[in-house]
């Protein structure tokens, strides 16, 4: 049990961090439980990542999840070309094994996006 809740402190510690919670001082009440709310919110959402990776074998914390998926980049580029209209690129960088498993294992599709993503943009006319 102690190792389960020293888990549950690190992990929320970990929450506040990445989603900025503290400190924060508010001034009604209803803006303290939303704040709360949303830091509970963001922990049922970790603990039930983190169920279903352990029911695939997948025991990582949190900061080390976290820090491989994040060897997955996405790139946008944009460019104008000499019509004066303005291209957008979307790639993705390949995967890495450990990314693929907790893919896998939440049975998301590799891609946030899809891996190559191109439109035009019209010029934009100013209003007179």
């Amino acid at each position: 049990m102690l190792q389960y809740d020293t888990e549950i402190e690190a992990t929320f510690r970990l929450l506040k961090t990445d989603l900025d919670l503290r400190p924060i001082y508010h001034r009604k009440d209803e803006n303290t439980m939303a704040h709360l709310h949303l830091g509970l919110l963001a922990y049922w959402v970790v603990n039930t990542v983190r169920y279903q990776l352990k029911q695939n074998g997948i025991n990582s914390g949190w900061r080390e999840i976290v820090r491989i998926m994040n060897t997955q980049k996405c790139v946008t580029t944009i460019m104008q070309d000499t019509r004066e209209q303005w291209t957008s690129i979307c790639k993705c960088s390949e995967l890495e094994d450990k990314v693929k498993r907790i893919y896998d294992a939440l049975k998301y599709k590799y891609a946030p996006i899809i891996i190559r993503k191109k439109y035009v943009v019209p010029k934009h006319k100013p209003k007179k």
